[in-house]
């Protein structure tokens, strides 16, 4: 079978526009692959942006959650002189208030330099210290009923929170403490809790 010029000029053309068309399908196909890479790594960058934006409208979520859950209770410790600086003296104040209030023959106290407590049980106190603030207490008591009394005065009016660490009662003379039947000498912690950094140390 023999081709005429003219029948190749057909053909040429014809081969001319298919080369083309694969050119133009090859250059959309790449661009096409182009674009969608493009647009799934921004996929990608957005979808990340908004997981960290979800991840922190949580946990600002959650730190409100927390803030009105413990703040009134914040609030309450504060104004109770658990958190934030010891107050010695209404503690001495409602030492005296009380003894004289329940007429103890005797009183006297020493109260040692404030330190850093850790307490014998594992105790999370998130960014605050713990630090106490050891009292020695010597009473004279007409009754053993007196120490119960002083202590529940002197959690009434003081400002703080302690507890008693150990107590001796012992039965008196008069020549001893005048006027007691019995003698008490007690240790007492008073508790504060502060900002942990928050102290200049001189």
């Amino acid at each position: 079978m023999h081709y005429t010029r003219a029948d190749w000029t057909v053909l040429r053309g014809a081969l001319g526009v298919f080369v083309i068309c694969a050119l133009l399908s090859g250059i959309m196909v790449g661009a096409s692959h182009y674009f969608a890479e493009g647009m799934a790594s921004e996929f990608r960058s957005h979808h990340g942006r908004f997981r960290d934006a979800s991840r922190k409208y949580l946990s600002v979520d959650e730190e409100e959650r927390t803030i009105a859950e413990h703040y009134p209770q914040f609030v309450e410790l504060y104004q109770r002189g658990v958190i934030g600086d010891e107050h010695r003296l209404s503690w001495v104040e409602a030492l005296r208030g009380a003894a004289a209030g329940l007429g103890l023959p005797a009183l006297s106290f020493d109260i040692e330099p404030q330190q850093i407590y850790t307490p014998e049980f594992p105790l999370n106190t998130g960014a605050f210290d713990l630090r106490a603030s050891r009292m020695s207490l010597s009473l004279g008591l007409l009754h053993e009923g007196d120490l119960e009394r002083l202590f529940v005065l002197l959690r009434e009016r003081a400002d703080g929170l302690y507890s008693v660490r150990d107590c001796e009662l012992r039965r008196t003379t008069g020549a001893s403490q005048p006027g007691s039947n019995l003698s008490a000498q007690c240790t007492l912690e008073w508790y504060t809790l502060e900002l942990r950094g928050s102290r200049i140390e001189l």
